[in-house]
């Protein structure tokens, strides 16, 4: 049997431009991890479903319990992932991800079998979600690293942005799988589908070839090469704004996700069915997006100008949902404000790998692993609020804090708006 060959690492390619629409899609290793992803991403959105009913209809929890399982998941991400970037740069990257994704597995599986057996108790669903943080902030600058890994520079953006499309797909059908299986079989149900969704992910993780590890660097021990990492950052001011817009949202706006549920039974007067339907809208929306932004992809200029603008946007989409109160109504706002989140996901996450030398790419894309663990901090406060105001006003009050900070960024950073 022949060793497994080496990818090649690309060239750096900051200020190259894709050289045409849906190139990205030649890249065999590409096309593997894409599908990977997908298949992890559907059964990350049904268990979010399954998760979010478990702990608020089945086990009686309130949103300040809904906030604190994100908590315990965002706050592993915060801590964990600059670890994860350490080690993504550092050891071959697939076998990382086939640990990190077994693992995943057997959490899935495990909250299966404790929802079967009606052991489960709200003290596990907390023991688990920190669990899966771990996993996923080791596990996340790995995949956003292979995406650069397996087409360059010259692609980069176009495979983003297809990226964005199959999630958002599997944001599309996720929600939607986990809504159904929640009123035919239950909750146990979602959780079983999750499980057999991850480890699908994990026999498509094993058809990628190995990635090289960086070498730059290689003296360096974890604590010294973050530190450099966070350095580096804070002497680019483009790249500190580009985080800084990669936070912003974390921190005011996808917390209103997690309170879906809190919409949909007590705003909208539905059920676990609408749940599903308005967690699934963003993603038909963001399917739209990721097409716009997949061809805008091809003369690849004025991204940072994109980014504030449709940053904006959505932040005044989701401050509109927050005002309707009929639920196919609700479903359309969020439909438009997942084709503004999209494209602003994309451009972002396309900046930071192309704006990042290599020696320092994975401390970037740990440092946006850590602006999704940031989330749940803001949703504990977002949920005690919600629990003294109601759910409207105080989502509509943070999307408007948004979309001001959104302009004042967009305003002050002069270079970011010229990248």
């Amino acid at each position: 049997m022949t060793s497994p060959t080496i990818a090649a690492p690309r060239p750096a390619g900051a200020a190259a431009a894709p050289r045409k629409r849906f190139s990205a899609l030649q890249h065999r290793d590409f096309r593997v991890l894409l599908f990977s992803t997908m298949a992890l991403q559907i059964g990350s959105w049904v268990q979010t479903i399954g998760q979010g009913w478990l702990v608020l209809n089945d086990l009686g929890g309130s949103a300040t319990d809904l906030g604190l399982v994100a908590l315990l998941r965002g706050g592993a991400l915060v801590v964990v992932s600059p670890f994860g970037g350490y080690l993504a740069g550092r050891l071959e990257r697939r076998k990382q991800l086939l640990v990190y994704t077994a693992v995943s597995a057997f959490i899935a599986t495990l909250l299966a079998y404790l929802i079967g057996t009606g052991s489960i108790e709200i003290w596990m669903i907390y023991v688990t979600a920190a669990a899966a943080g771990v996993v996923e902030a080791l596990a996340g600058p790995i995949r956003s690293l292979l995406v650069y890994d397996s087409v360059g520079g010259e692609d980069l953006t176009a495979a983003v942005a297809i990226n964005a499309l199959g999630g958002n797909a599997m944001r599309v059908i996720g929600p939607a799988i986990g809504g159904a299986l929640i009123g035919i079989v239950g909750t146990e149900g979602a959780f079983e589908v999750q499980a057999a969704c991850i480890v699908l992910s994990l026999v498509l993780t094993w058809q990628l070839r190995p990635s090289a590890p960086d070498r730059s660097e290689q003296h360096e021990g974890p604590l010294r090469s973050i530190v450099s990492g966070l350095r580096y950052i804070g002497r680019d001011r483009t790249m500190l704004a580009i985080v800084a817009m990669a936070l912003l949202p974390s921190l005011l706006v996808y917390p209103y996700v997690t309170f879906l549920p809190v919409f949909a039974r007590d705003v909208l007067g539905s059920n676990e069915s609408g749940y599903g339907y308005l967690a699934a809208s963003v993603g038909l929306g963001s399917l739209l997006g990721g097409v716009v932004v997949a061809f805008r992809a091809a003369d690849g200029r004025r991204m940072g100008h994109a980014m504030v603008w449709t940053c904006f946007l959505y932040c005044a989409a989701v401050g509109a949902f927050t005002v309707t109160r009929d639920l196919w109504v609700a479903v359309g706002v969020l439909s438009v404000a997942g084709v503004f989140h999209s494209m602003y996901s994309a451009y972002n996450a396309s900046l930071m790998q192309l704006r990042a030398p290599p020696e320092f790419r994975g401390h970037v894309m740990s440092l946006q692993t850590m602006t999704w663990g940031t989330t749940p901090f803001a949703a504990l406060l977002m949920g005690q609020l919600i629990d003294s105001w109601s759910a409207p006003p105080v989502v509509g009050a943070f999307m408007a804090l948004a979309a001001l900070l959104t302009v004042v960024l967009g305003l002050v950073s002069r270079s970011m708006r010229r990248v």
